[in-house]
């Protein structure tokens, strides 16, 4: 069974071409555990039945001890 685009020719193309200016930050590979800690995301599987805040707390719990400054939720994590 073919998926509806599968047949269809795909192309990709750029308007221009730019270098990474590193003055306004670095590549993930290059950066320190430290900055990627506080600059990263979490995925987390919710279980069920604790709100969303109250993993959000115990993430924040657990990230204490890596000195994270802020963490929050995005999205539906609800049942």
């Amino acid at each position: 069974m073919k998926l509806p685009l599968e047949g269809l020719k795909q192309e990709v193309f750029s308007i221009r071409s730019e270098e990474t200016d590193t003055k306004y930050g670095r590549f993930p590979k290059e950066r320190s555990i430290e900055e990627r800690m506080n600059y990263g995301f979490i995925l987390l599987d919710k279980p069920a039945g604790i709100r969303s805040k109250t993993a959000a707390h115990i993430a924040k719990k657990v990230m204490d001890s890596f000195a994270v400054k802020k963490i929050g939720y995005s999205g539906t994590l609800e049942d």
